[in-house]
């Protein structure tokens, strides 16, 4: 059984295949990332208002809280405000890990793509 030559494949054309399928899977997700935006734009605005501290220092502290990082320099007081940051913790975890399952099927797909150009048969990820 003759066996079909290799195309060549560099490392640049991976890397382009891989943006070019990442960023269609964002494109996909879009409506997710835009929630994630508005979310974040009005937890900071309400949190603010409860907290009663300036509208940017609010979505400062919920752009802190939903990307999980939490400084700590901004904590609510009042229950409303406890709410409002668990509620932004744990909504942005979820639409972050979206983003990270994106990259990781965009990877997958470009593995496979590779291994289809090297002429390997058992690229069946």
């Amino acid at each position: 059984m003759a066996r079909k030559k290799p195309n060549h494949v560099t490392s640049l054309k991976s890397f382009l295949t891989f943006t070019s399928h990442f960023f269609h899977y964002c494109i996909v997700l879009r409506g997710l990332l835009g929630m994630q935006f508005a979310l974040t734009l009005l937890g900071g605005i309400g949190f603010s208002h409860f907290e009663d501290i300036p509208k940017l220092q609010g979505i400062y502290f919920s752009i802190i809280t939903s990307t999980t990082v939490g400084y700590g320099d901004i904590t609510p007081q009042t229950g409303i405000g406890q709410c409002i940051s668990v509620f932004l913790a744990l909504i942005g975890t979820v639409l972050f890990g979206l983003v990270i399952a994106v990259a990781t099927q965009a990877f997958r797909v470009t593995i496979h793509e590779y291994g289809q150009a090297r002429g390997d048969t058992a690229s069946n990820l």
